[in-house]
């Protein structure tokens, strides 16, 4: 079982990477066990995620019940966050960058968990208070940041050029969407 020092660890060593510390690595756990562990991200973001979203439904068009929405959402989350992972394995296979792939799936899966925990006052701040266009705003502005993030970890953890690291940032965007849209139906039924 992960523990709270090694939670905190890795939270901090993804603060790290995002300013762009050379010692950021030494902060996670780089270790079979580590790699395990990194997995406790997708559950440990589950609060912070069904909470931010619970906020956000009252202001979606859609017929399906809340409790349902919530844990269609969280599905959708954890489908495609493990499918993004399959196929950066899938990669890894014919890449040559086998030997850095676990480094990369924990630094993932603990950044994953850090942007969500960052997202989540900024997303109630933004859809609760500020107006419509403002925070579109900052959704956009934060979705863009996400994205030079993992462009970040992918050069990082994987030792790869910048170019290889945009493609792989946008393999994750086109998984998200493909995701989405194929849970959207489930989601968003529509309203008489």
């Amino acid at each position: 079982m992960v523990s709270f020092r090694e939670i905190t660890s890795s939270l901090y060593g993804a603060y790290m990477l995002a300013r762009r510390n050379p010692d950021a690595l030494n902060h996670f756990n780089i270790s079979t066990e580590g790699f395990y562990h990194s997995f406790a991200a997708m559950i440990l973001a589950v609060p912070f995620f069904i909470f931010e979203n619970a906020i956000d439904y009252k202001s979606l068009e859609t017929e399906t019940a809340l409790i349902p929405f919530m844990l269609l959402l969280c599905v959708t989350l954890w489908v495609s966050w493990g499918a993004y992972l399959a196929v950066m394995a899938f990669f890894e296979r014919f890449m040559g960058f086998s030997d850095q792939y676990s480094v990369f799936v924990i630094v993932y899966n603990w950044a994953q968990l850090a942007l969500i925990l960052v997202w989540f006052p900024l997303s109630i701040i933004s859809n609760g208070i500020l107006p419509v266009e403002l925070a579109s705003g900052i959704n956009l502005v934060f979705i863009i940041a996400t994205y030079v993030y993992l462009w970040y970890i992918l050069r990082i953890t994987l030792n790869v050029t910048g170019g290889m690291a945009v493609g792989f940032a946008f393999i994750e965007f086109l998984v998200v969407i493909l995701i989405q849209a194929s849970f959207s139906s489930w989601l968003f039924t529509a309203t008489s």
